[in-house]
């Protein structure tokens, strides 16, 4: 994580009054400049350029910490700032800024080559029955024979089996949290299968920040803007009785913003139908039978998705994002 631009970045970042939105306003000046951020906090005075606005005087004091940020020690589990300017950081995220608020920086450890793989997401309620949980084993190990990453968030119930049964299949998948990613441990049902190689834990926010209900509905919106399409196993309605939101839910309706396709479990393959599931479809998801495997899907977002993964990117670089 300790490197001059990757510090830089997350200095930023921690600017009050800076969000994504005017991370991304920095990027793309920066990016019409040819210049680095780090060379924006030798050159504070730009950033009235930029928000049309005095120069924030912490830039200057700041600036010259930078150095001894990117010197300090990178600690036993090293963290990689992934920014805009980052040759890893994701393109399908780039190419949804302009449509919803993603965001500009991510906390990343593990195999980034797993960012390359075409991916999908899977999500669902905590609380399950045995039905939908048999339904996520055998999509996720679908998914890993055909090589597709699988991408979930880290609550119980079916995101944990979801990871769980992609890793058991042999394939790969990326865990986004709704905290800050130093507070990231390995679940004891993951341990035996959980390597490097192949799993890649990401986390927007700071990586000392503590979870909080609004960072996992922002984390959600992350869950599809990292996946080509995105899978609802089982959803709650969009809020219980005590006004409470879904999660899944929420991760639907935002991916469906997003132009991301989403496939909703069909609510009469199970013994009592899932009033989400019924609201989702009725909000123009698409309805999937899980005993039709996953050529279906795979068939309607991109009939090349089976074929030369290396260089497959996402259907928005495709579409010309």
């Amino acid at each position: 994580m300790n490197t001059l631009e990757g510090n830089a970045w997350r200095t930023l970042a921690g600017f009050e009054g800076i969000g994504s939105s005017a991370l991304w306003m920095i990027a793309d000046y920066l990016t019409q400049q040819r210049k680095t951020a780090s060379w924006l906090f030798e050159n504070p005075e730009k950033f009235k350029e930029i928000f049309h606005a005095g120069p924030f005087s912490l830039a200057a004091s700041h600036g010259n910490k930078l150095k001894n940020l990117a010197a300090g020690p990178t600690g036993k589990q090293p963290i990689t700032v992934l920014h805009p300017f980052h040759p890893d950081f994701p393109e399908r995220i780039r190419g949804l800024k302009n449509k919803m608020s993603v965001p500009a920086l991510l906390y990343v450890r593990g195999n980034m080559e797993i960012l390359k793989k075409p991916a999908i997401a899977v999500v669902g309620k905590r609380n399950t029955g045995a039905m939908a949980l048999a339904v996520t084993n055998t999509l996720a190990a679908e998914l890993a024979a055909k090589e597709i990453n699988l991408t979930s968030g880290y609550a119980s119930g079916i995101d944990t089996a979801a990871h769980l049964a992609a890793l058991r299949a042999g394939g790969t998948t990326s865990i986004i949290l709704a905290e800050g990613i130093r507070h990231f441990k390995v679940k004891p049902s993951l341990s035996e299968f959980l390597t490097k190689k192949n799993t890649l834990v990401i986390s927007q926010f700071e990586p000392d920040a503590k979870w909080a209900p609004y960072m996992a509905m922002t984390r959600n919106r992350l869950v599809g803007a990292l996946s080509q399409a995105l899978m609802v196993i089982i959803s709650g309605p969009e809020h219980n009785d005590s006004g409470r939101h879904s999660g899944t839910f929420n991760a639907a309706i935002s991916a469906q913003k997003m132009g991301i396709p989403v496939f909703v479990a069909a609510p009469s393959f199970f013994n009592d139908p899932p009033a989400g599931n019924e609201a989702l479809i009725a909000r123009g998801c698409r309805a999937w039978d899980p005993a039709s495997g996953i050529e279906s899907i795979l068939a309607a977002i991109d009939r090349n998705i089976k074929k030369n993964y290396p260089k497959q990117l996402t259907l928005f670089k495709q579409n010309g994002d």
